[in-house]
């Protein structure tokens, strides 16, 4: 049997604040991004780049994320969850 797809992947279920933009990183012009959009391609200069506003926190918890994912994907969320922890407690730890 198939398994539905997740209810946190399934844009019928996202909020209008799951889809939105950010700056570029190289040409600091405005990109759309996804909300479960990883890598974006700029249209503006070209570049591929991290999606900062991703949010697939269900993979934290889940226990069909590795499967939904992948185990190379989960690998690489994991090193972007750790990096924004590690980049959150830097900046409180400045802020305190």
């Amino acid at each position: 049997m198939a398994m539905a797809k997740c209810p946190g992947q399934d844009s019928q279920f996202w909020k209008p604040d799951d889809v939105g933009e950010v700056k570029c990183p190289h040409c600091q012009k405005a990109v759309e991004v996804w909300k479960d959009d990883v890598w974006r391609n700029c249209p503006h200069c070209g570049r591929r780049f991290m999606n900062p506003a991703m949010d697939l926190a269900c993979a934290e918890w889940c226990q069909y994320a590795e499967k939904c994912l992948g185990p190379e994907f989960m690998e690489k969320l994991k090193a972007r969850f750790d990096e924004l922890t590690r980049e959150k407690l830097e900046k409180e730890a400045k802020d305190a």
